[in-house]
């Protein structure tokens, strides 16, 4: 009796093992289905990803004007470019992007990453060549028609300073990109334009100080003057200078006039 309640009991302990066992392979089969499903869910995911880049990197194109990717397109609007930048920052690169453990993450992203970074470069480059050339816009009377061109067409506003054209001078990077190259040559053509007035402006003043006149204020430095006067190209920073300049020769003329009758009332005295 003794002997068949040992044998009873061993085999139900059998059976527990064996059921135990198959519980764990069961666990193992099932942890590796879920692996290999995640896995499966990584690389479809990465597909998708892909084709994102490539879409979004159309949509970033379209914001210049050209493949070579340097002078921006003449209308860039702020919320599509909000948007862009907003789906760029959404691809998935990293472990938690897929809902997996880190030490379970297996999946090679870096082109995905590498394609990301350059992506986040180009939004940059956008909204720092756009927020320069608004600076710039700002300085001037009007926008210019094309940032490639020449800048024969620029002319300041009266409130442009040298200064501030130095603050946006260094916003600009050092780079020798077209775009650069461009807008520093603009603003070589804003400062020769606000020198040109402080230079001219200066001369005046040197001839006249509390409405009299200096030995500086000849006839001769007036029509010097006037003659430069054609170089400025805001209209109202001219005739700004040239009000200035007929006061002075309003002045001269009544100092010739005065002196002329004193002249006459020498000569009479003398007769």
């Amino acid at each position: 009796m003794i002997k068949s309640n040992r044998v009873g009991k061993g085999i139900y302990i059998i059976v527990i093992l064996i059921s135990i066992s198959i519980c764990l392979l069961g666990i193992r089969s099932n942890g590796k289905k879920e692996q290999q499903r995640k896995n499966e869910h990584i690389k479809s995911t990465l597909k998708d990803e892909t084709v994102k880049i490539n879409q979004l990197t159309k949509q970033i194109s379209q914001f210049y004007q050209n493949d070579q990717e340097e002078f921006l397109a003449d209308r860039i609007k702020e919320d599509e470019l909000k948007d862009i930048q907003l789906n760029i920052n959404t691809l998935k690169t990293e472990a938690d992007d897929f809902g997996v453990e880190k030490k379970d993450f297996t999946a090679d992203t870096s082109e995905v990453r590498q394609a990301k970074e350059e992506l986040v470069a180009k939004i940059e480059d956008i909204k720092n060549k756009k927020n320069i050339q608004n600076q710039v816009t700002a300085l001037l009377m009007q926008k210019p028609t094309n940032w490639a061109a020449n800048n024969e067409e620029a002319i300041i506003k009266e409130s442009t300073t040298a200064e501030k054209i130095l603050k946006i001078r260094h916003s600009v990077s050092k780079a020798e990109t077209q775009w650069n190259q461009a807008i520093i040559s603009l603003l070589d053509e804003m400062d020769a334009q606000v020198k040109q007035y402080k230079d001219i402006e200066q001369s005046i003043d040197m001839m006249e100080q509390d409405g009299v006149l200096t030995s500086n204020a000849t006839i001769e430095n007036v029509i010097l003057i006037f003659n430069q006067l054609p170089q400025i190209k805001n209209e109202t920073l001219k005739k700004d200078l040239s009000d200035k300049l007929d006061v002075i020769d309003t002045l001269l003329e009544k100092e010739e006039t005065t002196e002329s009758l004193e002249e006459q009332e020498e000569v009479l005295g003398s007769e």
